[in-house]
């Protein structure tokens, strides 16, 4: 998925600030969505599906961390970001608190990178399945999390998708027509010993689940699908972390699009 297709939020009640950051967000290929005040952005994101919200601290009508709770509570997959030009230490641990990212105002060559190296969609998940819908199924709801999974029938499809392509995690049905499910996956690591595998099955039991366990797979039962989503929800959070932080570490496109002097410099403090 790129970032053509990543709707992103950006909420700020100064006007001129918010056109700089949005017309910056635009040409980094971003889908962009504006709003002036919290009221506006809970009703634009009840609206579209957003997968990325920035949001400021100070709004002359609801805080910046109420307006993410309030996000979260309607889009739980949703990633967020507080800006902000009056944060501190305890801003910080607050925002992070809520599974969110802190930036300051005056430090916009650390938010553009993290923004422009923000992994969500290039994270590729790999759904192995031979049954049709159940494959659908999975691919329709991995896609409304944000997400545009490879998908493969059999293991040897899903072999030759990891030989060609980066798959950071993979979803593996257990009976496939051409080769077991843990065969698939000591295929899989074979080829990338970094690569996350889960085991998906609705014919386990205790011994199948230690031995997958042993090659440092994760099993769930289809039976327990509650599980799984929550378990993959958490998995993909952690992948995502860990890319954004080496994004930052490499470095990126740091020119500063915006013009902070002009933003602190404005009458109206916030």
């Amino acid at each position: 998925m790129t970032k053509k297709k990543i709707n992103i939020l950006l909420v700020d009640d100064n006007a001129k600030f918010l056109k700089s950051l949005a017309e910056r967000a635009r040409i980094k290929g971003f889908t962009v969505f504006e709003a002036l005040n919290g009221e506006s952005a809970l009703k634009i994101a009840g609206e579209q599906q957003i997968q990325v919200a920035v949001v400021d601290h100070k709004m002359a009508d609801i805080n910046g961390l109420v307006v993410i709770t309030k996000l979260k509570a309607m889009i739980p997959d949703i990633k967020t970001v507080l800006l902000t030009g009056h944060g501190g230490e305890k801003l910080k641990e607050a925002t992070e608190a809520l599974n969110s990212t802190y930036f300051d105002k005056g430090d916009m060559g650390k938010f553009w990178t993290f923004l422009s190296d923000l992994p969500l969609g290039n994270v590729n998940i790999l759904l192995v399945d031979d049954n049709q819908k159940f494959l659908d199924t999975l691919t329709e709801r991995i896609k409304l999390k944000g997400y545009e999974p490879y998908t493969a029938f059999n293991g040897r499809e899903a072999v030759e998708i990891a030989i060609s392509t980066k798959i950071h995690l993979a979803v593996v049905d257990h009976r496939l027509p051409d080769m077991e499910g843990l065969v698939v996956i000591t295929k899989l690591k074979e080829i990338d010993a970094e690569i996350q595998t889960l085991l998906l099955t609705g014919h386990g039991d205790e011994k199948l689940k230690e031995v997958t366990e042993a090659l440092n797979s994760v099993y769930f039962d289809k039976a327990e699908m509650g599980k799984f989503w929550r378990f993959l929800r958490k998995a993909l959070n952690s992948l995502e972390t860990s890319m954004a932080a080496v994004g930052m570490a490499t470095g990126g496109d740091l020119e500063d699009a915006v013009d902070i002097e002009s933003h602190h410099s404005r009458g109206k403090k916030k």
